[in-house]
C-alpha cells in the first residue's frame, strides 16, 4: 500500500505540475458549459430533462480529455527512460498500475468536479430552471464516474503499448470512442450482434441515468471492464521481466 501511495503521489504532482493540466482543466470545463448551454436551447423543444443536457455535455468531450490525461502515462515514461528507474524501485508492478491509475483518476475528478454547478448556475441566471432532479443528478454523475474509470483504464493500457506520445494518443483516442459509437454501428451489422452493441453502448446508457433510470447491468459491464483493462496492463507491464 505504501508503494501505491508513493506512485500515485508522485503522478498527482506531475499532473499538477505542468501547465498543460491546468490549460486541459479549464479548456475542458469551457467547452462542456458552452455545449450545456448551447443542448438546453435545443432540447427545450424535445422535452428532455435538463440533467440529459448536461451530461450529454459532459460526456460530448471526455474522450479528448481523457486521451491528454493518459496518452503520457506510461509512453512518456519509456521515451524518456524513467520507466526503468521507477521498476527497479521498491514497488510492484499491480503498485505501479494502479498508483498511475489513481492519479489520473483523481486528476480527471478534479477536472470534472465544477461542473456540479453548471445546472444551478443556470437556475440562477436564467431563471426557467425551478426544478432540479437530485436523483437524476445522482445517477448521472454515478454513470459518468463509472464510464470515466473504464476509459482511463483503456487509455492507460494505450499508453503502456507503445514509448511514442503521439501513437499512444491517437490508440488512446481510438479505444476510447469505440464505447460511444456502439449505438451507430449497431445499425449496420445484423439484428443479433445488433442487440448485443446496442446493450453495450455507453450512449445509451448515459441518457437513461440522465434520465433517473440506474441500471445494474451497465455499472457492472463498466467495473468489470475496468477490472480487466488494469489485468492487462499488469500483466504487460510484467512482461518485461520475461526479456
Amino acid at each position: 500500500m505504501k508503494g501505491l501511495l508513493t506512485v500515485w503521489r508522485r503522478e498527482l504532482s506531475a499532473h499538477f505540475l505542468s501547465p498543460v493540466a491546468y490549460v486541459t482543466m479549464v479548456v475542458y470545463l469551457l467547452v462542456a458549459g458552452w455545449t450545456f448551454v448551447w443542448a438546453v436551447e435545443k432540447n427545450q423543444e424535445i422535452g428532455d430533462p435538463i440533467t440529459v443536457s448536461l451530461f450529454v455535455a459532459l460526456f460530448l468531450w471526455l474522450p479528448i480529455t481523457i486521451t491528454v490525461i493518459t496518452m503520457g502515462l506510461f509512453a512518456e515514461e519509456k521515451r524518456s527512460g524513467t520507466i526503468e528507474t521507477l521498476m527497479t524501485a521498491p514497488v510492484t508492478e499491480w503498485q505501479v498500475v494502479l498508483g498511475k491509475y489513481a492519479g489520473a483518476m483523481t486528476f480527471l475528478l478534479v477536472t470534472m468536479a465544477p461542473s456540479v454547478g453548471y445546472l444551478y448556475i443556470f437556475r440562477t441566471f436564467s431563471g426557467g430552471v425551478p426544478f432540479i432532479d437530485t436523483g437524476a443528478l445522482a445517477a448521472g454523475y454515478t454513470i459518468l464516474l463509472l464510464v470515466s474509470a473504464f476509459c482511463v483504464s483503456t487509455g492507460l493500457l494505450m499508453s503502456l503499448l507503445t514509448r511514442h506520445q503521439v501513437v499512444a494518443a491517437i490508440a488512446c483516442f481510438c479505444a476510447i470512442c469505440l464505447p460511444f459509437i456502439l449505438r451507430v454501428l449497431s445499425r449496420a451489422v445484423p439484428r443479433n450482434a445488433g442487440a448485443v452493441l446496442e446493450y453495450m453502448a455507453t450512449e445509451l446508457h448515459i441518457l437513461e441515468f440522465a434520465r433517473g433510470v440506474v441500471d445494474t447491468r451497465p455499472m457492472v459491464l463498466y467495473l468489470s471492464g475496468t477490472i480487466f483493462m488494469l489485468f492487462l496492463a499488469v500483466r504487460v507491464l510484467e512482461s518485461r521481466r520475461w526479456t
